[in-house]
């Protein structure tokens, strides 16, 4: 007889735990954007991870970001892999092999000719938090079905 598949991982679910909620002192959300499992996320739709992703802003410096993202999830039995060539710092979670935490560091807002900043916010720096979780078999978060072997 199959074994039944778990019910699909909703974005609710992804919002309420720790890892989600305890985001960085006094940083400020810009935006959120969630999904859940099934949908079809990322650039091409193919991941069919559940998502909570959101930019948020604040005065400290990317790397005191980066670093208080890594105390924090490995806090919780997260392990951090060797950064991405494009700037992402990535966790896993070995008792969940479909979770996965990602933070990019987007730099600070400056002001460019023609793109006025406001004084509020300019020298802020920008962060990007992206946690992805699926229970399906085979899917890695954030790896496209079609590279899946």
């Amino acid at each position: 007889m199959a074994e039944e598949a778990p019910p699909p991982i909703t974005a609710d679910s992804l919002r309420a735990r720790d890892e989600w909620r305890n985001s960085f002192p006094g940083a400020t959300v810009v935006w959120e954007e969630t999904a859940d499992e099934g949908k079809g996320i990322g650039f091409d739709g193919l991941d069919p991870s559940a998502m909570m992703r959101a930019m948020y802003r604040t005065r400290a410096p990317g790397a005191d970001v980066l670093h208080w993202y890594g105390d924090s999830l490995e806090s919780l039995g997260w392990v951090r892999r060797p950064p991405r060539r494009d700037g992402w710092w990535e966790w896993r979670l070995p008792a969940e092999p479909g979770a996965r935490i990602d933070v990019m560091d987007h730099g600070v807002l400056i002001e460019h000719p023609g793109w006025p900043v406001p004084e509020d916010i300019a020298g802020m720096t920008l962060f990007e938090v992206l946690f992805r979780a699926s229970g399906r078999p085979g899917v890695v978060p954030g790896e496209s079905k079609t590279f899946l072997a």
